[in-house]
């Protein structure tokens, strides 16, 4: 059985195949972004663990901050904020012993990502009490990206 339709039809059914497949393809983009994204956070985490200041500083843009958020969990203020310089201190004093990412989602703006999720860190300050503990946090983050010069970037 054969099926006729008009030209018009047909060059309608040809736009809506292509729009389909255009979409299917950005769909599939942003998949391997946010993968990119997501790959990059862990590498971050990772430096921040290690104390690697040189992989840190590289990653992070020359206006980065970083702001704690511990106490707007219980509608405080943020406990403490850090520029490039003193985050960098933090890495190089290895005050992170564990800081394990979990539930990460990613929204892609362009050239910027949204990251979103929780991290569990263990954390010993270099200037606490040697009685005291290491702190174990469970923390909801968002952290913002940008892609420059054809690599991510961490600002915020």
């Amino acid at each position: 059985m054969r099926i006729r339709t008009s030209p018009a039809k047909a060059i309608r059914l040809a736009s809506m195949t292509a729009v389909l497949v255009l979409n299917v393809a950005a769909l599939d983009a942003q998949g391997d972004a946010a993968a990119e994204v997501l790959a990059f956070e862990q590498q971050i985490e990772e430096a921040v663990v290690r104390g690697d200041v040189a992989f840190f500083d590289q990653a992070t843009s020359a206006d980065f901050s970083f702001v704690h958020g511990d106490g707007w969990t219980t509608g405080g203020k943020p406990l403490m904020s850090d520029d490039k310089a003193a985050f960098l201190k933090r890495v190089a004093d290895k005050e992170y012993l564990v800081h394990d990412l979990d539930n990460v989602k990613v929204e892609l703006h362009g050239d910027v990502a949204i990251t979103y999720g929780r991290y569990v860190s263990l954390f010993v300050p270099k200037n606490r009490n040697p009685a005291a503990p290491a702190r174990l946090n469970s923390i909801w983050f968002e952290r913002v990206y940008a892609k420059r010069n054809g690599r991510w970037q961490f600002l915020s």
